[in-house]
Parts: structure tokens; sequence; C-alpha cells
């Protein structure tokens, strides 16, 4: 059973170089839309609100979507949900490149492009990476979702090369190629791993009937799987949905300048990829649950240095480098909770769900921070709810009870 080992682990580092890679697109593509909405709205005339739609409706066809493309990964396997997904990306992208009514833009960039974005994403990529590994699974998750944060950052730079030599339609159909291109890569190098007998994840995952009621019923009936929910989707209010939206509008209500603001953001970015490697890594060796809940419990006190981020400018750098460094290192956390609870069958959609949580939490976030805004015309009460719900949410995560054995310390022999 070593060779099956290490065949899969030869498979997997290649998948996570191709999932690394499908990240850095899938995601430089959507943070793409801050780049081309000026020229939407003079060339196309449109409004800040039609605009900005076609990016809202990709954010629900995620949440829709993520634990539907979770459950087909589960049958048929990565290859094909990964490769669809780019596929879909391309025509997203491509169509819009075309068009001049939003209408086509919401179908196009919204809709066609929302399948390929929540066919590859985060879950997604997680779940396509568990099933190779046993001894390094956190490492290899947090390498592939690092595509996410730092690997976009290229691509983001060279889509503004093209934009601003080529114009915006044209730079759009050669993102469109390049991840037709890639999905025809996906389909060739992308090999399944073999089933191994030992890795516990895969032995240990509950028998359950092959329809998506059973396996819903199974998951909802999971003590752990439903404390990473409720952990999960208060986590999705405190990023995604309050810091995400609002956290540039604040540092300019405390005086900073646009291009302040949006340098710390940038720190920020660069904090997830530095907490994505490092949780990732600490998830392997420590208690996973303490570990979750820490990431809580300390960005529920990051949410008390933001309130004081006027008194200087480097305070709000350290809050952007500390609050990305716990941002995105929650999630390669959570699945290799998963993977050792419920196992890797099952896995996609347990991802999905997780992240569509997520998704649902952030709404909220947006529509009550939003409301808390204009009631108040501060943004301190947002803060003070958040800091609040990141500490319940690392309660959540501290009654999860760590079921994988502690490493055996070094000298001393395992028990007979």
């Amino acid at each position: 059973m070593i060779g099956i080992a290490e065949t899969n682990m030869k498979r997997g580092w290649i998948v996570v170089v191709i999932c690394f890679v499908a990240m850095a697109l899938t995601f430089g593509a959507r943070s793409s839309v801050s780049m081309v909405l000026p020229f939407w709205q003079s060339e196309l005339g449109w409004t800040a609100a039609e605009s900005s739609a076609g990016a809202s409706i990709v954010l629900l066809i995620m949440a829709l979507g993520s634990p539907i493309a979770g459950n087909i990964m589960d049958r048929y396997g990565a290859r094909r949900v990964i490769a669809t997904g780019l596929i879909a990306l391309a025509l997203g992208i491509g169509g819009t490149s075309y068009v001049s009514d939003s209408l086509y833009y919401y179908l196009f960039f919204g809709i066609i492009g929302g399948i390929g974005w929540a066919s590859v994403s985060i879950p997604l990529v997680t779940a396509a990476v568990s099933g190779y590994f046993v001894k390094y699974r956190g490492l290899a998750i947090g390498i592939a979702v690092s595509g996410a944060t730092g690997g976009q950052l290229p691509v983001l730079s060279l889509l503004g090369v093209l934009i601003a030599t080529l114009g915006w339609r044209d730079a759009y159909q050669i993102l469109a190629v390049l991840l037709a291109s890639f999905a025809a890569l996906v389909y060739l190098r992308f090999k399944p791993p073999l089933a191994n007998p030992d890795d516990p994840a895969q032995t240990t995952a509950p028998a359950v009937d092959d329809t998506l009621i059973e396996r819903l019923k199974l998951l909802f009936a999971n003590r752990t799987f439903l404390l990473l929910l409720a952990a999960f989707s208060l986590c999705g209010f405190t990023t995604a949905g309050v810091i995400d939206v609002y956290f540039i509008p604040y540092a300019i209500s405390c005086g900073f300048t646009l291009i302040e603001g949006s340098a710390a953001y940038g720190v920020h970015g660069l904090g997830n990829l530095a907490g994505v490697i490092l949780f990732s890594w600490m998830a392997d060796h420590v208690n996973r649950p303490r570990l979750l809940a820490g990431i809580f419990f300390l960005r529920a006190f990051a949410f008390v240095l933001l309130m004081f981020i006027s008194t200087d400018i480097s305070v709000m750098f350290v809050f952007a480098a500390i609050f990305g460094i716990l941002n995105f290192g929650t999630f390669p956390v959570i699945a290799n909770i998963v993977v050792t609870h419920i196992g890797v069958r099952i896995i996609g959609l347990t991802l999905g769900l997780l992240f569509g949580g997520h998704s649902l939490g952030a709404a909220i976030g947006v529509v009550s921070g939003g409301w808390m805004f204009d009631l108040t015309s501060r943004y301190e009460w947002v803060w003070w709810i958040s800091a609040g719900l990141a500490a319940m949410a690392g309660v959540f995560a501290i009654l999860v009870k760590e079921n994988r054995p502690p490493r055996e310390a070094p000298g001393i022999p395992a028990a007979a």
C-alpha cells in the first residue's frame, strides 16, 4: 500500500499546481470587475447599479451552485467539474467582451460565469486536493487555495497591462482563451487518486445511499458539520460581509485617503496568502478545533483594534496585516477537520454547503452593515457586532471534538 500512497502524492502535487493556477485565473477574472467598471459606465452608459449587478448575481449563483457542483464532484470526480467550470468561465468572460446591453452582461458574466466560479471555488479546490494526501494534506490544501490570493496578483497585473494597451474587450477575449486552454490541460493532466485502504478518510467515511436527500440527512445529523456550518456562516459575516465591503469606506471616514485605504487592503491580501500557508501547515500538527477557535478569538480582538486605526496610519496597516492572516486561514483548517470527521466521499457536497453558509452570512453582513451605517452614520456598531460574532464562532469551533490521534513526541515509542 506504500506504492498507492506514493502514487497519490505524486498525482496530488500535480493537482495542487493545477488548482493553484485555476484559482489564480478565476479569482483574477472575478476581481477584474473593479478594473473595467469605469469603462462599462463611460463607454456603455451603464449606471453604477447596472455595472455592479452582475457581480451580485455571481455571488448568488455561487451560493446556490457550490453545493450542487460539490455533489457532482463527489459522484463524477474533480477533473470534470473543474474543467467544465473553466469552460463556463471562458464562455462567460468571452461573451461579456461582446456585450453592449446590460441584460446580456447579466447572462454571460453573472449566470454563465457564476456557474464557472461556483465550480472552481475554494471549497471545490479543497475537496479536489484532499483525496490525494494523508501526511501533507493541510499543506497541500493551503498551497492550492493560495492561488486565490497571491496567485491572482500577476493575473490582475497582466490584465491591467492588456486593458491599458488593447482595451477591455480584447483583454477579456485573451483571458477567455487562457481559461479554455487551461481547461484542456485539466482534462489531460488531472488524474484521480487511487483508492487507498490506509487512508482513514477513505475507509472511515460512513456508508450512505447515493441520493442527495440521504447525503443531506447524513450531514444535518452530524454534530461536527452543524458546528462548522454555524461557525463558518458567522465567519462570512465578519469577512466578506463587512471587511471586504466597508473597510475602505471606514478608513476614509477616519481621515485616510482612498490610496492609503487601498494600500492597507493590499496588505490584507498579502496576509491572506501568509495565513493560508501558515494555518494549513499548523492544521497538520496541532489540535485543529483549538486552532480554529483561536483564529476566531484573535479575529474578535482584531475588530477592537480596528476601532483605533484613526490614531495612526501604522495602526491601520497593522490591523490589515493581522486580519489578513486570520481571514482565509480558517478554510483549510475547516476542510482538514471535515476530511477526518466526515471523510472524502461526500466532501464536495459538505464543503459546498459550508461555503453556501459563508456566502449567506456575508450577504447578511453586507445588508446589516449598510443598515447600521444609515441609522447611525458610524461603523463602530458594525465592528462591535462583528467582534461578538467572531467570538461566538470561536465557541462553536471549540465544541468540535478532535478525532485525530496526537502526534508521538520524538524519541517516545508508540504504545503497544
